[in-house]
């Protein structure tokens, strides 16, 4: 709203309000999900590729990547109304009913934050905080492939190998040994840090996470050994 002072009669003034008309809002339709962070959608006759203004989701061949994308399109089935706002290359989705699409994925814990854009920045981090606290997603120790879930299965290796007995067959030594060469595995992809999965977790939960690992290690390596031994000895 903005006023104007115009001169009247006489050196008499009077006031003109203007009011500013609200921009129209664009109404916009799915066509089709493309991957996990990007939709095709249709304004007229004219479709168009949208990016999701902070979102990182797995790509292919990544953690979570095909649950992802799975549900991205069950957000947006095919001819969902959306109204789309761009910032830079890309853009925020919003259904009629208000939901916001961009935070729905993070919260979900199938997508992380991204700083490409500020506008809805704020609204992607308390998405995400609320999936971390949730053990959502690529926050989740239940889901193999995440950080938590893959210190999980090492530090789960390292008790298993550790209580096995050693008067026991060949078959149970071997595949305690072999458990334990799995979890080693394990370790080793992790002395290489980076993408989602450890974009997912915070640094001060990456060092409580890597603690473990380093607590799990020696365990693993002795009792590989260990176990070798023994079922050598069977022979």
């Amino acid at each position: 709203m903005a006023a104007a002072v115009l001169a009247g009669a006489a050196g008499s003034a009077y006031v003109v309000t203007v009011v500013d008309r609200p921009k129209p809002v664009v109404v916009s339709h799915v066509v089709r999900v493309v991957d996990a962070e990007t939709v095709e959608v249709r304004e007229g006759d004219r479709v168009a590729v949208v990016r999701l203004v902070n979102v990182d989701a797995p790509g292919a061949g990544e953690c979570l990547h095909l649950e992802s994308r799975k549900r991205l399109t069950e957000l947006l089935p095919e001819g969902t109304p959306v109204t789309v706002v761009g910032e830079g290359q890309f853009a925020a989705l919003s259904k009629q009913d208000g939901s916001f699409v961009n935070a729905a994925l993070i919260a979900d814990g199938l997508a992380v934050p991204v700083v490409n854009g500020t506008r809805y920045l704020g609204r992607a981090k308390e998405a995400n905080t609320s999936a971390a606290a949730q053990r959502k997603g690529l926050h989740s120790p239940e889901v193999p492939c995440t950080l938590p879930g893959q210190v999980r299965a090492i530090t789960e290796a390292a008790a298993v190998v550790e209580a096995q007995p050693l008067k026991a067959s060949k078959a149970e030594l071997t595949v305690a040994a072999d458990t334990a060469k799995t979890a080693i595995g394990l370790v080793d992809q992790l002395s290489k840090p980076g993408g989602l999965t450890w974009d997912a977790v915070a640094p001060v939960d990456q060092t409580v996470l890597l603690a473990k690992v380093t607590k799990a290690v020696p365990t693993l390596y002795r009792k590989e050994a260990e176990l070798r031994n023994v079922v050598k000895g069977l022979r």
